[in-house]
């Protein structure tokens, strides 16, 4: 069905027989943007080059089938609390609580079914100048162990600067904690099975957490200056990614979270820049958010065909993760992610494309 700048189409079914949509957005540059209500995710993203060629920029599988058995992050909206928790265990008002430990000791990404692993209710959505799609999921007290009854809604928008805009926001009958992002994995290049070392990076960011082994962090916050997180100047993200020292080498490329320089509590403020000389696109990340989680794909294998029809591997693409500090409800030192009930939490993450 196609309504002006948005089209919906099946995508698949649930294994209980409930159907799932694809939405496609476009705009008047010619970008198109897809998105599915299977974890609130972003499946496609299709950008020009300075030659104004269309390629895909953004890792994704071509049928919901794929995503049920696949991999489960790819550009999905990852909650309640995305990274790690250390322990599987927070306290909060004076209880502690239990979750899922899903990655050795330590929990992630929400748990085993986090929010990318739910079908989403669609709310509305707007085929006009601007189309949006908002999506709707209702996490019931004690899902994954976090307690409340927590609505979250996300709505991406495609605005006509080429920018995808995507709002979260949740809402609690009872305290509890919330940490959203979105787990886009782009590739600039248009070949999505290419590495991605000739990307180069600059962060707005001085500052990252200090880690353990298992990169649950200690507390500490270090300076970018003199290791190779420093990306204060842009460089190409090949140079340091598979030096033999920390705090890559034990991650096998980049995975940490960095302090954005600028924050100002609900402020859209610009925290990364990517650019890929080849083509020439350029991914602008900004957010209300403090910081981000910069990942290189150091673990990843899509298993089946991308939407180029490549299996995607290790250093093929990068994601850049806004959110709250890593493991907050357990260091009294970083800005907390309580969710008292009635209040609302509210952010917006950016990825806006252009050339050079």
């Amino acid at each position: 069905m196609a309504l002006g700048n948005l089209c919906i189409e099946i995508f698949g079914q649930m294994p209980y027989s409930v159907p799932v949509y694809l939405f496609t957005l476009k705009n008047t540059n010619g970008m198109r943007v897809q998105l599915t209500n299977y974890g609130a995710r972003i499946v496609s993203s299709q950008v020009p080059d300075r030659a104004g060629s269309f390629d895909e920029v953004v890792l994704g599988y071509t049928c919901l089938d794929q995503y049920l058995k696949g991999h489960q992050y790819l550009g999905a909206t990852i909650g309640r609390v995305t990274n790690r928790i250390g322990n599987g265990r927070f306290d909060l008002d004076g209880q502690t609580y239990f979750l899922p430990k899903n990655l050795g000791n330590h929990h992630l990404h929400g748990g085993n079914i986090g929010f990318e692993s739910n079908l989403w209710d669609v709310v509305n959505y707007n085929d006009e100048v601007i189309p949006w799609v908002e999506f709707q999921l209702t996490s019931s007290h004690g899902d994954q162990g976090y307690p409340g009854n927590l609505i979250s809604k996300v709505r991406y928008s495609l605005n006509g600067d080429n920018s995808i805009e995507i709002n979260l926001s949740a809402i609690s009958d009872r305290s509890t904690i919330v940490n959203l992002t979105n787990h886009a994995y782009f590739n600039l290049s248009g070949a999505l099975d290419d590495n991605i070392y000739k990307h180069q990076a600059q962060f707005y960011a001085s500052n990252f957490l200090k880690v353990d082994r298992d990169l649950v962090p200690n507390g500490d916050i270090q300076k970018v200056e003199g290791t190779v997180m420093d990306f204060r100047q842009p460089s190409e993200v090949g140079l340091g990614i598979n030096q033999k020292v920390d705090p890559v080498e034990k991650t096998k490329g980049y995975d940490q979270f960095l302090i954005a320089d600028s924050y100002l509590k609900g402020e859209v403020q610009k925290m990364a820049e990517i650019y890929e000389p080849e083509s020439g696109r350029v991914l602008e990340v900004a957010s209300t958010l403090p910081g981000f989680q910069f990942y290189t794909s150091n673990f990843l294998d899509t298993e089946f065909p991308a939407i180029n029809g490549k299996i995607c591997r290790r250093h093929s693409s990068l994601c850049i993760e806004p959110s709250y500090f890593v493991d907050a409800p357990n260091h009294p030192n970083f800005q907390s992610i309580q969710l008292d009930r009635g209040d609302i939490y509210n952010e917006t993450i950016i990825y806006k494309f252009s050339t050079r």
